[in-house]
C-alpha cells in the first residue's frame, strides 16, 4: 500500500509542477518559466509528426536556456510589435501519467490545449507535451520539454508565446 501511495503523490507531484508551468505562461512570467528549466534543458516543438530529431529536421522551436533568453528579450522588447498588444493565453494541461518514475529523472506525459488570442483573433493549438523532469534543489528542472502539435505541420502564422 505504501509503494501505491507514493506513486500517487508523486503524480500529484508533477501534475503540480505542471499546472504551476502553464500558469506561469499564461501569465506572462516567461523569465520565471525558463527558470524551470536545468541548466542543460531543451524546450522542443517538432515540425512534423513522429519527428525523432531535432537536429537532423527543422522544428517550429528547439530552444536551450540561451535561445530562451533570445526570445523572452524579443517578446519583451517594446517594438516587438507582433506582440503589441500582448497575446492573451490559456494553457489546459489534463490527462497527465508517468511514463517513467523510477530514478534521478521523471518522464511525464501530458494532453495541452492552448487558447491563444490577440487582435480580437483566436488560436487553438492541441498536442501531447513530453516532460523529462530531474529533482534539484528541492523541486523539479525540467531537462527536455517536448510539445507534439496535432496540427504541426500546418501554416500558423507568427508564433512567438510558447505552448
Amino acid at each position: 500500500m505504501t509503494g501505491e501511495l507514493d506513486a500517487l503523490l508523486l503524480v500529484r507531484e508533477v501534475e503540480e509542477f505542471l499546472y504551476h508551468e502553464a500558469r506561469l505562461l499564461d501569465e506572462r512570467r516567461f523569465e520565471e518559466w525558463r527558470d524551470l528549466f536545468a541548466d542543460d534543458g531543451v524546450y522542443w516543438v517538432p515540425l512534423a509528426e513522429g519527428q525523432e530529431s531535432p537536429l537532423e529536421s527543422h522544428s517550429i522551436f528547439y530552444d536551450d536556456k540561451a535561445l530562451m533568453d533570445v526570445r523572452i528579450r524579443r517578446l519583451r522588447h517594446p517594438t516587438n510589435y507582433a506582440q503589441s498588444p500582448p497575446s492573451r493565453t490559456r494553457h489546459l494541461i489534463s490527462n497527465v501519467v508517468l511514463e517513467d518514475g523510477g530514478g534521478d529523472e521523471i518522464r511525464a506525459r501530458s494532453s495541452l490545449v492552448m487558447f491563444e488570442y490577440r487582435m480580437e483573433a483566436q488560436r487553438t493549438f492541441g498536442g501531447d507535451c513530453h516532460h523529462h523532469l530531474r529533482r534539484e534543489k528541492g523541486g523539479f528542472r525540467i531537462a527536455l520539454k517536448r510539445v507534439d502539435l496535432v496540427n504541426s505541420e500546418a501554416i500558423h502564422g507568427h508564433m512567438s508565446v510558447p505552448f
